[in-house]
This record gives C-alpha cells, sequence and structure tokens, in this order.
C-alpha cells in the first residue's frame, strides 16, 4: 500500500503531469517499507496510446537518486524526447536480493525484490497510461543481476532487459535459459575490475562472492532462446557492436574495449578510479533505449 496519501492522490488524480516529475513513491511490500522514484516526462500526453516503462536499478551501495547522477540524467533527456515513464527503484540497505548467490543468502532481512518490483510496476501500471507489452529492465552491476532475476523469474512481465557490467549470473543460468523468447542486450568492459568479462567469482576485495558466466557465453544463451542464427559486428571506437541476426526478438552485445564497471558515457562513482576507465565512445543509456525502440 502506498504511504505517502499526497502522492498517491497524485498518481490517481493527475496521471498526465503538466510539467516533468520526479515522484518519490512509498509502499510496504511483505511487511518492509520500500520505495522508488517516478520520472513522468512534460511531454507525455504528446504521444498518443500506452507508453512504455523502464526500470533503472541502482548498482551495490548505490540509489535511485545516485544512478540518475551517474548516467548525467540523461534516460530523463530521452524519457523526453520519446515519451516513456522510467520507474527508478530503491533496494533495502542499497543492494538487492536477486534471490540467489551467496550475497543474497547473507542479507537481513531476506526480501523479495522482484516482488517488490513487480508490486511497483503494477503500481505505475495502474494509474499511469502504461504499455504493458513495453516494459523494460536496465540497470548496472548488481542492478543488472537482479534484472536477470526479475525477468527470468516472471515470464511474461519484461519485454526486454539491458544489463550494464553484468554477464549473467551463475544462479540465473538455469532460468534464463530457457523460456519464450525475450529481447536482451549487454553492455560490458573488457577491463572490468569486479565482474569478470570471461566470467568466475564477482572481486569483492578481500574475497570473491558469487560467480558469473563469461560475457560470450551470456550472449551465446540468449541467442539460442532467442532462436538467432547470425549476426554482425561493428566497431565504434574502442566499442564493438554486436548485432545478433535472424532472431524471434532483438538480441545484441555492446563490448567496451579496456571500458571498466560502470555506465559507458556515465559519470565515475568510486573514487581513485577503482572501477576502471569509463568509456566515452558510446552513450549506454543512448544505446539501451534505441534497442528497447526496437520493440
Amino acid at each position: 500500500m502506498f504511504r505517502s496519501a499526497a502522492l498517491a492522490v497524485a498518481l490517481l488524480l493527475t496521471p498526465l503531469a503538466a510539467r516533468a516529475e520526479i515522484l518519490r513513491q512509498k509502499m510496504v511490500h511483505d511487511g518492509i517499507p520500500r520505495s522508488f522514484r517516478l520520472y513522468v516526462p512534460d511531454t507525455l500526453d504528446r504521444f498518443p496510446g500506452p507508453r512504455p516503462l523502464v526500470l533503472v536499478l541502482h548498482g551495490g551501495g548505490g540509489s535511485a537518486r545516485e544512478v540518475r547522477y551517474s548516467t548525467r540524467g540523461r534516460f530523463d533527456e530521452l524519457a523526453e524526447a520519446h515519451g516513456f515513464l522510467i520507474l527508478y527503484p530503491d533496494a533495502v540497505g542499497r543492494i538487492w536480493d536477486t534471490g540467489g548467490g551467496e550475497i543474497s543468502a547473507g542479507l537481513t532481512p531476506r526480501r523479495s525484490d522482484a516482488g517488490f518490483l513487480r508490486a511497483a510496476i503494477a503500481a505505475v501500471t495502474r494509474d499511469y497510461p502504461v504499455d504493458r507489452d513495453r516494459v523494460f529492465a536496465t540497470g548496472v552491476s548488481r542492478g543488472g543481476m537482479e534484472s536477470y532475476a526479475l525477468a527470468c523469474g516472471t515470464p511474461g512481465l519484461i519485454r526486454a532487459i539491458a544489463p550494464v557490467a553484468m554477464p549473467m549470473p551463475e544462479a540465473s543460468e538455469k532460468a534464463c535459459a530457457r523460456g519464450a523468447p525475450m529481447g536482451f542486450l549487454l553492455v560490458h568492459g573488457t577491463a572490468d575490475p569486479f565482474v569478470p568479462y570471461a566470467g568466475g567469482p564477482i572481486n569483492l576485495g578481500r574475497q570473491d562472492r558469487d560467480r558469473v558466466l563469461s560475457a560470450d557465453a551470456t550472449l551465446a544463451i540468449f541467442a539460442g532462446r532467442n532462436r538467432c542464427e547470425g549476426g554482425t559486428d561493428r566497431r565504434i571506437g574502442h566499442v564493438i557492436h554486436t548485432d545478433r541476426k535472424g532472431c524471434a526478438e532483438p538480441t545484441g552485445f555492446y563490448s567496451v574495449g579496456g571500458g571498466g564497471h560502470g555506465w559507458p558515457g556515465g559519470r565515475k562513482v568510486l573514487p581513485g578510479g577503482r572501477a576502471g576507465p569509463v568509456n566515452t565512445d558510446i552513450s549506454a543509456p543512448d544505446e539501451i533505449w534505441a534497442f528497447f525502440s526496437r520493440f
């Protein structure tokens, strides 16, 4: 249920905002207070019919506010230009419980973040003109990990995902390798110091926790699920864009040569260059929206 009556009334009475708004919503899910921010572009009423909804999931240690900063507000600008809504959710304690893996097993309290995200989507869809066939999810690092868990664990809810700096977690492989075709785009840097491009344990400093598949293996799994038959490569500076062909749903990969851990084209959020270089050959939000707009 919503805990902020004023915001709930705003949602119910003015679904088409007179100006761009970033609304902070509060709700209780499974007995735990939760929150998310909803970006409503002031251009929304210029676009006919139901509109896409894009979930943008922050990384571990981040927040809804932080991910808007680290992406330079570019998703908001794209929403104004193309008429879609953005849901920026907050994780409890700034870390997503993806439902599997060592990190989630050690979280207190355990919670269903997938359940919370489903409830948040339902709340927005109830009060705004959301196209249920065009709900998308992207996220960086552990936010990308949560996008796999949400989409593969809730068939039919998410049309496509675009994880950044996060190939497929081993904990999600079984669920993600099967099922109906689903759009997929991966963005990952070859020099990511935390999440290995070639697969293996995630490096969290003093210890390695959870394991991911390689970027290439991740793409291969979704290419198989989506029945792709070929592909083309295009170089953009240090980035190689692979666009698989003949797929039941669009499938692609941006391999960011020399790129570190974060959003290409975004801001550095960790001190001392710990996350590695930020690539500026592409803007991840622009490429991700270009991908989502194919649906």
